[in-house]
Parts: C-alpha cells; sequence; structure tokens
C-alpha cells in the first residue's frame, strides 16, 4: 500500500512537521509512502534549482499520487496551499474517474486531510476558514482529522483510520 504525504514544506517548520508525521504514519502503519520533500530531483532548490522545472514537478508528483492509496493532505497554513489544494482535486479526481469510467484498479483511494491550527476549532472570529471545495473534496472522499498545536493525539487518530483502511480493503 502507498501513501501520498502533501504539505507545503518549503519552511523549516512544516519540514520539519512533515518529515516527522510521516515517519510516524509509515512506522505505525508499514504504508511506502512518498513525502514530495524526499524528492532532491524535483525539491532540493539548493543543488537542482538550475534543472527543476515546473514540467518536472508536475509529472513527478503526478505520478506519485496515481500510485498512492491513500492522499494525506496538510490543510493548515494561512489558507490552504495551492500544491496541496492540487493534489487533493487531483487525487479526487483521479478515483472519480476511474468510477465513473469503471476502470479496473486495485487500488482502494482515500484522503485524510490534516488541520492543527488552533483557530480551527474557535467560533466567530476566531474561526479559521478553509477553502470549502477542498474541505468538501476531502470529506467526499475520506476524513479531516484535528489535531491542536502539542498534542498528538491526531497522529493516533491517522493511524486508526489507515488501520482501518487497510483491513477493509484486504490490504
Amino acid at each position: 500500500m502507498k501513501g501520498y504525504f502533501a504539505s507545503h514544506f518549503f519552511n523549516d517548520a512544516v519540514f520539519r512537521w512533515t518529515e516527522e508525521v510521516a515517519s510516524y504514519i509509515e512506522d505505525e502503519t508499514g504504508i511506502a509512502m512518498y513525502v514530495p520533500q524526499r524528492n532532491a530531483e524535483i525539491n532540493d532548490k539548493r543543488e537542482n534549482d538550475n534543472i527543476i522545472t515546473d514540467i518536472k514537478i508536475a509529472q513527478a508528483d503526478t505520478l506519485e499520487l496515481k500510485k498512492a492509496n491513500i492522499l494525506f493532505a496538510c490543510l493548515d497554513g494561512l489558507t490552504i496551499d495551492d500544491g496541496v489544494a492540487g493534489e487533493v482535486m487531483g487525487f479526487g479526481l483521479i478515483k472519480e474517474m476511474e468510477e465513473e469510467y469503471s476502470i479496473v484498479t486495485k487500488k482502494p483511494r482515500l484522503i485524510i486531510g490534516i488541520i492543527t491550527d488552533m483557530r480551527w476549532q474557535g467560533t466567530g472570529d476566531n474561526h479559521l476558514y478553509r477553502n470549502l471545495m477542498i474541505l468538501g473534496k476531502v470529506r467526499e472522499h475520506g476524513y479531516i482529522v484535528e489535531g491542536y498545536p502539542g498534542e498528538d493525539d491526531y497522529k493516533k487518530e491517522i493511524v486508526k483510520i489507515v488501520k482501518k483502511f487497510k483491513e477493509q480493503n484486504n490490504l
């Protein structure tokens, strides 16, 4: 079974968080995870900036989305990251096209959106807005898992969902 971890990993804090959470999921579930920040060929801006192109990034990441059973999508940030939003929509559409056109595949698919911003749990002026189309696509094909800064319960919830998905699909 394969996973794809989408996040806005371009700064130190989210880079480290992405690696921590992706590694935790791998260790607890045995899932083979594609984490774009690990792909230096398209994301090492220091060493490979002169050969990285938009087409190479799109091709490499799309190939891995097609291979994945589960998309883990970090929905944190000032807004949902553009790349993450694209990955959510792309993955959801892959699943829908397979179903709509009866494309035979042995790839059951699931999206797990992750929100750890404390403002998400606020109300009124304290509530964090998220793009409803992206949230809808996540919920249509999976779950939104909520966390709170400094707490790890959300990671355990993600592992529980993955294990249930594996069991239901004999993976």
